[in-house]
């Protein structure tokens, strides 16, 4: 049983799979910091209190401070809007890490940079549909992916053999000059693979606004899997999966 701050916190961060390092960064103190906090050898401020509660929204007060009710908030809207059908609301309440950092389908052919880097800004709750620790999300723009929102959310799995890639699948790519979403078929040799949009939107003189393009396996740098996007609807986020 927990019977400190400390142990309660340190209950929390496990049971959503947050990493202490990554936790140590939201609450903007050092690891060993927020170390001595769980081991309870340094005693919880007030102004990190407050950091606490303002980086892990859903996690209760009273059940931190003094291990009272639940571990999560009951307000059911904090779960019920990430999910797409609020009567099968989730068992467990994962959360996966957001980075802010854009990959786009494009505009006009246009693409994201990756020399920007991924921050870690917050974490999503996306119930038990991932529950993955290489899980993540990151912000889609552009209008080349009609499957995809201009702005929403995909949360995304890493690949981590570029060779075991499913033709026909969407993925993002990353390599040392740009960040893309697109759907990924085979190259005419095994050393490159086709990246093509779902929007075949034209020119007046019939040439496809987003033409597919290669792109050399070994210039690709990271490769990740769509598993589902959220986006906000009537004010309210939902989790879509493909």
């Amino acid at each position: 049983m927990q019977t400190t701050v400390g142990q309660r916190l340190d209950l929390f961060l496990r049971s959503n799979s947050i990493k202490k390092n990554d936790a140590a960064g939201l609450l903007k103190t050092s690891a060993s910091a927020l170390s001595a906090i769980i081991s309870d050898t340094r005693t919880l401020s007030e102004g990190m209190r407050k950091r606490i509660l303002a980086a892990f929204p859903t996690l209760s007060e009273p059940w931190l401070l003094y291990g009272e009710g639940e571990m999560l908030n009951g307000d059911p809207d904090s779960v019920e809007d990430l999910i797409e059908d609020p009567d099968e609301a989730p068992p467990s309440k994962k959360m996966i890490p957001f980075y802010d950092a854009e990959t786009t389908g494009g505009y006009n052919g246009l693409v994201s940079s990756s020399l920007e880097s991924a921050t870690l800004t917050g974490y999503i709750h996306a119930g038990d549909w991932f529950d993955g620790r290489e899980t993540a999300a990151i912000r889609h723009v552009g209008d080349s992916m009609t499957e995809y929102p201009d702005g929403c959310i995909l949360a995304v799995r890493q690949v981590n053999n570029f060779r075991l890639l499913i033709p026909g699948r969407n993925y993002v790519v990353e390599t040392e000059e740009y960040r893309v979403t697109k759907r990924v078929q085979l190259g005419k040799s095994p050393d490159y693979i086709m990246l093509y949009s779902s929007n075949q939107e034209c020119y007046p003189d019939g040439r496809l606004i987003h033409e597919p393009f290669p792109v050399d396996l070994a210039d690709i740098r990271r490769i990740f899997s769509i598993l589902g996007y959220i986006v906000n609807q009537s004010g309210e986020a939902r989790l879509i999966r493909p």
